[in-house]
């Protein structure tokens, strides 16, 4: 007898928005890539940096769920871009660093 309802014409504009919006979210997530070791390849790691370069700070999680990578594999990602002197170590704690990006001169 009855039957599903049909959506509302703003149900209907709602969902559009959200399936666009969807798919720019996808469009902008890089691919990681590992070599035979299981590290990031150098053009994942590039891909990061460029990233971490147009933000005020960086978290282990920051990095991990932007671009789909272990929590354990973004520390170490965080740990050595330190060491090159890409960041630099805003807070040092044992669960969560917090790392700034260098200013270029």
């Amino acid at each position: 007898m009855g039957g599903r309802k049909k959506p509302s014409i703003s149900q209907l504009e709602k969902r559009a928005r959200k399936t666009s919006k969807e798919k720019k979210e996808e469009k902008k997530k890089v691919e990681m890539t590992l070599n035979a070791k299981g590290e990031l390849t150098q053009v994942s790691v590039d891909a990061i940096v460029k990233e971490i370069r147009k933000m005020k700070y960086v978290t282990p999680y920051i990095v991990a769920s932007r671009f789909g990578i272990k929590m354990s594999r973004a520390k170490k990602v965080l740990r050595s871009l330190a060491e090159q002197g890409l960041l630099e170590a805003y807070d040092m704690n044992h669960r969560v660093p917090i790392y700034v990006p260098v200013k270029r001169k």
